[in-house]
């Protein structure tokens, strides 16, 4: 995977969608404030990084789309949760690995409609199939959240980056797995 080409499609999509991706972060990170409407919001955003990295307009309201899928949200939330949870009480080291496994899980929920379960595997695998590229991507975007974590409202800035930056390595790895077939969720 040209990592330099994904950052660079990252950053094109960002910017131009950025008043987009700003208020739906926004809109995340305060609406999660009501713990029920913490995975539909973030179902939401990685469904605007998915039209954004397609190609097609993000708007504001995508971040509800979450809202549509509100049970296939929290199942995910609450299998992978309960998944990080186990692996972090193993010393930690278990949680880390488990956290680059699953890089890939919430953007083939959105993208390929799977159940958790499915989303899960094919992430493993991906994962697994791509480890050096996987690696790199979990590390810049986990650098990108934790600078956008320690500067006031970086947030805002650095989650949507995040999101699209998995969400395109999650495409460029299903087009290079053509034995995989796409369901599509949004046009384009």
């Amino acid at each position: 995977m040209d990592v330099e080409g994904l950052l660079k499609n990252t950053w094109y999509v960002f910017r131009d969608n950025f008043v987009a991706f700003v208020v739906g972060s926004i809109v995340a990170v305060i609406g999660s404030i009501l713990i029920v409407t913490i995975a539909p919001l973030f179902y939401g955003l990685t469904y605007m990084a998915l039209k954004g990295v397609k190609g097609v307009k993000v708007e504001i309201n995508d971040v509800f789309e979450g809202f549509h899928h509100f049970a296939k949200s929290w199942i995910f939330a609450i299998i992978t949760g309960v998944l990080l949870f186990i692996g972090y009480m193993a010393f930690v080291i278990p949680g880390v690995i488990l956290s680059i496994l699953l890089v890939y899980a919430l953007p083939l929920l959105v993208i390929k409609d799977y159940n958790s379960i499915d989303a899960i595997r094919e992430s493993i695998s991906f994962s697994r199939e791509n480890l050096a590229d996987t690696l790199v991507i979990f590390v810049i975007g986990a650098f990108i959240n934790f600078v956008g974590g320690a500067i006031t409202f970086g947030f805002i800035l650095s989650l949507p980056f995040a999101t699209i930056l998995y969400t395109k390595a999650t495409k460029s790895l299903i087009k290079e797995h053509e034995t995989y077939p796409e369901t599509e969720v949004v046009g384009g």
